[in-house]
């Protein structure tokens, strides 16, 4: 029987192993945990742009339709639910006063809380585009960013 179908005591059960090698050795991300919660840590050239979920589904179709489709999640925040899509930073980062007022670009050190499998009903966030193993690269910075300011 394999450990995915053994029913382990509760106080045995946790997400870290699976965070461990699915987010950290897969797919080579740095994570930190508070608790049973994965927290992505932005660096090593990974950063994450931020727009109010309002505005997240049509910018994730405007990156689809250019190949340029990469893992994206509805996040819990201050400022209301977000969409954060990952993205690999491709040199330096735009000015704040560069952005629109409503897009935020998360980099050096900030921690994204990452999705788990738990069912809990407190979770912070959800996948809206899953990270895919056979498909690990993440789309340019100036991609979204150029998906989020239609032409």
């Amino acid at each position: 029987m394999s450990l995915d179908h053994q029913v382990l005591p509760v106080e045995s059960r946790s997400i870290r192993p699976r965070g461990e090698a699915f987010y950290g050795r897969l797919f080579g991300w740095s994570l930190k945990w508070r608790g049973t919660q994965p927290f992505l840590v932005l660096e090593g050239g990974i950063c994450a742009v931020t727009l109010p979920k309002i505005n997240g589904a049509e910018v994730l179709g405007r990156l689809a339709d250019t190949g340029c489709g990469g893992p994206a999640m509805a996040v819990l925040t201050q400022q209301g639910p977000r969409v954060a899509i990952l993205a690999e930073t491709d040199g330096l980062l735009p000015s704040r006063d560069s952005l629109p007022p409503h897009v935020e670009v998360l980099a050096w050190g900030t921690l994204l809380p990452l999705p788990v499998d738990s069912g809990r009903a407190e979770a912070h966030a959800e996948w809206l585009s899953a990270p895919d193993p056979r498909q690990r690269w993440l789309p340019s910075l100036d991609a979204v960013l150029a998906s989020v300011r239609p032409r």
